[in-house]
């Protein structure tokens, strides 16, 4: 079921999904035998307790699969979440099939440009994009949803157990010019991006080990949702400093 919201209402938001694919799925690393902070233990406490509310299995190892401390992260600055966030926008709605002249008032209006990584330069500018490009550029509306959390525009995130209103997120956005979704963006803190990783990682293991015992996501959740939330919560709290197309979901 692709996630879309129809050219009519991308017309009037701007006036200017499909399922996962497996080959993006996580994959497991060996265990270290980590000694963690007290910080890191009670983040884990935390994420763990979530999970068993929710009956989704949680890792044995009581010495492995650890976000990094708080001392070891250098969380991404306001303008970059913020300039993630509007090239997001951007290469969603142009997998919506928005007419390149809709798309090219929405990239004068938010520089759009400039903000794209290298992968995403090469959908756009592609004259025949594959469908996997397609597809996975329509996933990333999952990664927008993140980045206005992340921004303070949404108050919380809900269960990963269907997609998110990318309607009502696009709106967001196009009710405000650059610079007032700029200012008005307040980035959250490096406490609460780090439970939001620590919880993600343990959520997308439990996808994982259920896929590789041939087995449904527990827990009801939707294994395409927990994967791209992996990905965006890795990049915000830059996660061994690797860039957008770069970022690892290890777990």
């Amino acid at each position: 079921m692709k996630n879309y919201i129809g050219i009519a209402v991308l017309t009037t938001l701007f006036s200017c999904g499909n399922p996962k694919p497996d080959n993006k799925a996580a994959v497991s690393i060996p265990v270290e035998n980590i000694k963690a902070t007290q910080a890191q233990k009670e983040r884990r406490a935390q994420s763990e307790a979530y999970c068993k509310a929710h009956n989704i299995p949680v890792y044995s190892n009581p010495n492995a699969l650890f976000m990094d401390d708080d001392s070891q992260i250098t969380i991404r600055t306001k303008d970059e979440v913020v300039d993630r966030a509007l090239a997001l926008c951007y290469i969603g709605l142009k997998s919506e099939g928005l007419e390149q002249g809709k798309l090219d008032l929405i990239n004068s209006k938010y520089h759009v440009t400039g903000k794209l990584s290298p992968a995403e330069k090469a959908y756009v500018t592609a004259k025949q994009p594959t469908e996997q490009q397609k597809i996975d550029a329509n996933w990333r509306y999952e990664d927008l949803h993140i980045m206005l959390w992340a921004l303070g525009y949404i108050d919380q995130l809900a269960y990963p157990n269907q997609m998110c209103n990318v309607a009502q997120d696009v709106k967001i956005i196009s009710n405000l010019t650059e610079e007032e979704f700029r200012t008005k963006a307040k980035l959250r803190s490096k406490k609460e991006l780090l439970n939001q990783a620590d919880l993600i990682l343990r959520l997308d293991w439990a996808c994982v080990d259920a896929r590789t015992n041939n087995q449904p996501a527990p827990g009801k959740m939707d294994k395409g949702v927990v994967y791209e939330r992996h990905y965006a919560l890795n990049w915000l709290i830059n996660l061994m400093h690797q860039e957008w197309d770069e970022v690892s979901t290890d777990t």
